[in-house]
């Protein structure tokens, strides 16, 4: 229950997570506690910060670590599933190996651009 999840989030001393939206959930952490952000291949964690800046408010009192894979064979991707979920079969061949050859997403705007979602899902 999402009651549970709170208790046990507000008795950790770490709270580690792939890029998403359940960090939300390090409200919950006790001052001092570690968050641990993690990114996929090609996602600079300097570019998405709101959890890093969560963290960093007033009053949180949390240590904020990001990590990044930076190891293109250590990454699972999906160009077959729909583009919502960060399939790019949709897109002309040449969009699809431009996405396929990156090594960085570029700067974007939340949250339809088709590099990010085939990285981040």
């Amino acid at each position: 229950s999402f009651s549970s999840i709170i208790q046990m989030i507000s008795g950790a001393f770490m709270l580690v997570s792939m890029h998403g939206a359940q960090l939300i959930s390090s409200l919950f952490l006790p001052r001092g506690a570690v968050v641990v952000e993690l990114f996929p291949f090609a996602v600079n964690p300097e570019q998405y910060t709101p959890y890093k800046t969560l963290a960093s408010l007033p009053g949180m009192d949390l240590h904020y670590v990001s990590w990044r894979n930076t190891k293109e064979a250590n990454t699972v991707t999906h160009p077959n599933r729909a583009w919502e979920q960060g399939g790019i079969v949709h897109l002309e061949k040449e969009e699809q190996e431009r996405i396929l050859a990156s090594k960085d997403v570029p700067r974007h705007l939340c949250c339809r651009n088709p590099e990010w979602l085939f990285r981040i899902y």
